[in-house]
């Protein structure tokens, strides 16, 4: 077999490669910080299970924050990626897939690592503060708004305030769950437990959503 060449004619590493170690990095990173938390990852931790120079790291990320930073914002498009794929394949009116977006955010709310990461931004807060900070926009919330704004135009929820209703969709749905999951509890860590309480939550929130 050829063996594959790392660097381009300038001698210089390939954009590919160069972006494929930094992805390995961050994964590396990320699977520590979850396993460990903030306070005992150190950049030397992540530099030998990479098996990378130091140098490498610190190119990238000049600190410890930053790496988490990184890995926050992997984590974060990891996430809206697989919204888009999950909703890609939904069908039906818009009630019918905002329920389906309503089901993926317990889902994903209940991800190990997520839980892992927001463990961190509480117990770390004054630290890790900046790296979690919420956004201007949300593509995950955006469509939300979307979906919750067609369906109260044909008249399956009642008229109001589109985002208030969406805050309270995440809030019925996928708050109480994973402060569960963040404080150690295994409630909800089954497929059948999640779905006996989304069942619930939903009509809770239906009922409530087109008076």
């Amino acid at each position: 077999m050829p063996t594959l060449t790392t660097t381009s004619k300038g001698g210089r590493p390939r954009k590919e490669d160069v972006e494929a170690k930094s992805l390995h990095i961050i994964e590396t990173a990320s699977r520590l910080f979850a396993q460990q938390g903030f306070a005992a990852t150190s950049v030397e931790q992540v530099v030998a299970a990479c098996g990378v120079g130091k140098d490498t790291v610190y190119r990238r990320f000049p600190s410890k924050l930053a790496l988490f930073e990184g890995a926050v914002e992997h984590a974060r498009v990891q996430t809206v990626a697989h919204f888009e794929s999950t909703m890609a394949t939904q069908t039906g009116d818009a009630l019918t897939q905002l329920r389906a977006a309503a089901r993926w955010l317990l889902t994903v709310n209940l991800d190990p690592t997520l839980i892992a990461f927001k463990r961190i931004a509480f117990s770390e807060a004054l630290v890790v503060g900046q790296a979690v900070a919420s956004r201007t926009s949300d593509p995950i919330v955006d469509r939300l708004l979307a979906l919750i704004g067609e369906a109260q135009k044909a008249g399956a929820l009642a008229r109001g305030d589109a985002r208030f209703l969406a805050m309270q969709l995440i809030n019925c749905i996928a708050v109480g769950p994973m402060i569960d999951a963040m404080l150690g509890g295994t409630t909800y860590a089954s497929s059948r437990a999640q779905t006996a309480y989304f069942d619930k939550a939903w009509a809770l929130f239906i009922d409530g959503a087109r008076r």
